[in-house]
Formats: C-alpha cells, structure tokens, sequence
C-alpha cells in the first residue's frame, strides 16, 4: 500500500510540474477579485496572480481536510478508550465468574451426566430398602 501511495504522489508531483511549466502564461495573469454588497459596498483585491489563487485554494482544502482527519481521529481515540474500559469491566467480571465455587447441582449438566445421576440414586436407594 505504501508503494502505491508512493507512486500516486510522485504521478501527482510529475502532472502538477507539467501544468504549471505549460501554463504559466496563463498562471501569471493578474486577476483582481471583487465583492459587491447590495446597497452597502464594494470589496476589491489587491491583483494577484492566478497562480496564487490557485495554489491559496488547494492549501485552505488541505488544512480543511487535515481538521476534519484530526476530528475523526480523536472520536475514535475516545470511542477506543471507552471500549477499553468496558473490555477491562468484562475481564474482571469473567475471572469474578471462573473464581466462583462450583455448586453440587450443575444446571446444565449433559445428558450422559444426568443418567449417571440417576443410576447412582437408584442403586443408593436400592441399598437403603435392601437394609
């Protein structure tokens, strides 16, 4: 996966150099950005080469990402800790069960069990009439 991130990088590097080596006249235009306020005012830029504008936007989509990466990532470090926890509280509720004592009466005994049982009953049984 790693090389193939790799790979992907170096692809994106090798067309953005084509691009811009290709289109720098275009890129170097000066473009003066504007913003008009109905019945209040108008906001003009300082001219600015497109190159900026473009290169300004992909930064704002990478620091927009990197936040929304950075929040998923803490949800599940903290959704991490809280199935930490419960696993800690099921650990300990599991070995409080296997240190249980075992009762003489086991409720899910199998059926070969409960017919030794009852044979064993009966020969007591026919003991104690028998004497």
């Amino acid at each position: 996966m790693r090389f193939i991130k790799v790979l992907f990088l170096l692809a994106l590097f090798v067309f953005s150099i084509l691009f811009f080596s290709q289109n720098n006249d275009v890129l170097l235009q000066s473009l003066t950005l504007k913003l008009e306020i109905p019945y209040a005012m108008t906001l003009h830029s300082i001219p600015l080469p497109f190159g900026v504008l473009i290169l300004a936007a992909f930064v704002a989509g990478s620091i927009l990402t990197m936040f929304y990466f950075a929040v998923d990532k803490v949800r599940a470090g903290s959704k991490l800790k809280e199935c930490k926890t419960r696993m800690a509280s099921l650990e300990q509720e599991l070995n409080s069960l296997r240190n249980m004592p075992i009762s003489e009466e086991q409720p899910y005994a199998s059926a070969e069990e409960k017919k030794e049982e009852k044979t064993k009953r009966n020969s007591y049984d026919l003991e104690i009439v028998q004497s």
